[in-house]
C-alpha cells in the first residue's frame, strides 16, 4: 500500500533525497512528502546544496540532511550511477550512516526532466529536483521506476575489475600504436617484415629499432651489439641469425626518416617497451588476485580465456547467490531476446542492455570457440544452427553467448568445474532455456 492509499491517516514524516554526482562537487536536493502533497510547483524550487567532493564538503551536506531529519530512515534517496569513481565516496558516506540510496538509470532521469520542465536547459539542480519528484512517485504514489539499492561492490571485487579493465584499455592502447609502428616500418625500412615475417611490431623487432632507428645505422652497428639486443628480448633464433638482418638493412629501400619519422619512431619504440613490460606485469598480478578468488577453480577450464576475462567473469558476477535462477544471470549479462518497436514495425533483436564488462568477456570467449576452434563444441554447432535459420552472425552470436552464460551460472551456482561434455549433453536444454528470458531490474 502507497503511503497515499491510507487515507484518513497523518502524513508520515518523509523526506525525498535527489544526489548528481559531479567531479568537483555533488549537488543534493531534498523535498518532503508534505511539499508534494499539498501540490502545485513549490517543489520545483526546491533550494539545493552544492557541496564539494571533501570532509568538508561531507559535514556541509550531513547539516543539510539533519536541518531535516537527523534520523536516516526518514529520507528516501536516488542517485545515478554516472560518475563512476567520482561518486564513490560520498556513497559509501551515505551508507555508513544508514541513508537508503536507490540506484537510478540516466536515462529515466532524462526522460522526467524534459517531461516536467520540457526544453529548459539542463542543470544539477534541476537533474536533483526531478530525482526527489521519481522518489515521490515511486513510494507515495505507486509509480513502477526501475530502482535498485545502492549498493557498492567488495573491495577485492572492486579491485580486481578495475585491473582487467586497466588491461583492456592498455591493450588496445598498445595494438594501435603496434599497427601505426608497422605502417611506419613499411616506409622506413621494408625489408624488416622479411627477417620478422610473423610480425615486425612484436618486443624483438622494436628492441631492434630503438636501439638503431635507421637501416643506416643498423647496418655499421657491430654484429655482436645487434645480436646483444636479441638475446636480451629473448630472440634467440633470431639473433644467431644478426648478420642476415644487416645485409638487408644495408640494402634496404627505405625512405631516410624526416624530422617527423624519427620523432614518431622514437616516440613509439620507448611507448611499446615500456608497456609491454607494463601489460606483463599487470597481467602477472591479474593472474595471482583470480587464482586467489575462492570462485576460480570453477571457471579454470574455460576455454579461450586469459587472467583478464576470468578476473571480469568472477569480479562483476559477485555472489552468484543474488540472482534467483539462471534467467536473471543470464538477463544481467544482456543475451537475452528482446523487442524492438519502431512506429508500426515490430522485430526482434538481441537487447543492448546488461553489463558492458561481463557481455565483452563472454564475446571473447565464444568468439573464438565458434569461429576458430578447430574441434566441435556445442556453441558452434549453436552458432551455425541458428544462422543456417538464415540469421546473421551478430544475430547468431548472442544465443551461444546466452548459453555460456547459462553454463558459467550453473557451474557457480553447483560449485562443479567447467566441462564442456556437460554443455554438450544439455546444449538443447541451455539453449531453450537461454532464449527465453526476460529484462530483469537487478
Amino acid at each position: 500500500m502507497t503511503l497515499l492509499a491510507r487515507l484518513g491517516d497523518p502524513l508520515p514524516e518523509r523526506y525525498y533525497l535527489g544526489l548528481d554526482i559531479g567531479y568537483k562537487e555533488h549537488v543534493a536536493v531534498v523535498t518532503s512528502l508534505q511539499m508534494f502533497v499539498q501540490g502545485g510547483d513549490h517543489w520545483k524550487r526546491s533550494p539545493a546544496l552544492a557541496f564539494p567532493t571533501t570532509r568538508a564538503g561531507f559535514e556541509k551536506l550531513q547539516g543539510y540532511l539533519d536541518r531535516f531529519s537527523p534520523d536516516p530512515q526518514k529520507f528516501f534517496g536516488v542517485c545515478e550511477p554516472t560518475g563512476g569513481h567520482y561518486g564513490a565516496t560520498v556513497f559509501q558516506y551515505l551508507l555508513d550512516r544508514h541513508y537508503p540510496m536507490w540506484w537510478i538509470e540516466n536515462v529515466l532521469t532524462r526522460r522526467m526532466r524534459e517531461r516536467i520542465f520540457g526544453s529548459l536547459p539542463k542543470t544539477d539542480p534541476m537533474d536533483a529536483r526531478t530525482m526527489t519528484r521519481i522518489c515521490y512517485l515511486y513510494e507515495a504514489v505507486g509509480e513502477e521506476f526501475s530502482l535498485r539499492p545502492l549498493h557498492l561492490a567488495e573491495r577485492d571485487d572492486s579491485e580486481l575489475l578495475a585491473l582487467c579493465r586497466d588491461y583492456w584499455r592498455l591493450t588496445g592502447m598498445v595494438g594501435r600504436v603496434r599497427s601505426q609502428f608497422g605502417q611506419l616500418m613499411a616506409v622506413v625500412f621494408p625489408e624488416l617484415k622479411v627477417f620478422f615475417p610473423d610480425t615486425v611490431s612484436s618486443v624483438a623487432p622494436v628492441s631492434v629499432i630503438h636501439a638503431y632507428p635507421t637501416p643506416s645505422e643498423l647496418a655499421a652497428a657491430p654484429t655482436a651489439d645487434v645480436t646483444a639486443v636479441l638475446w636480451k628480448v629473448s630472440a634467440y633464433h633470431h639473433a644467431k641469425r644478426a648478420a642476415e638482418l644487416q645485409a638487408l638493412a644495408r640494402t634496404s629501400v627505405g625512405l631516410l626518416p624526416d624530422p617527423g619519422r624519427a620523432w614518431r619512431i622514437t616516440w613509439q619504440t620507448d611507448f611499446l617497451l615500456t608497456n609491454f613490460r607494463a601489460l606483463h606485469q599487470l597481467e602477472q598480478q591479474i593472474k595471482a588476485l583470480v587464482q586467489q578468488h575462492p570462485n576460480y577453480r570453477w571457471l579454470a577450464n574455460l576455454p579461450y580465456s586469459g587472467p583478464a576475462t576470468l578476473g571480469v567473469i568472477l569480479s562483476v558476477t559477485g555472489d552468484v547467490k543474488r540472482f534467483r535462477n539462471y534467467r536473471q544471470f543470464v538477463a544481467y549479462t544482456g543475451y537475452f531476446a528482446g523487442l524492438e518497436k519502431s512506429q508500426t514495425i515490430d522485430h526482434t533483436r538481441m537487447s543492448r542492455r546488461g553489463n558492458r564488462q561481463l557481455k565483452r568477456a563472454l564475446f571473447q570467449i565464444v568468439a573464438p570457440l565458434v569461429w576458430f576452434d578447430p574441434g566441435d563444441n556445442p556453441y558452434k554447432q549453436l552458432y551455425e544452427r541458428k544462422k543456417a535459420e538464415g540469421r546473421a552472425w551478430y544475430e547468431a552470436m548472442p544465443f551461444a553467448c546466452a548459453a555460456l552464460a547459462r553454463h558459467i551460472f550453473h557451474c557457480l551456482k553447483s560449485q562443479q568445474p567447467y566441462d564442456v561434455q556437460q554443455v554438450g549433453l544439455n546444449s538443447r536444454d541451455i539453449v531453450r532455456g537461454s532464449m527465453l528470458t526476460t529484462s530483469f531490474a537487478l
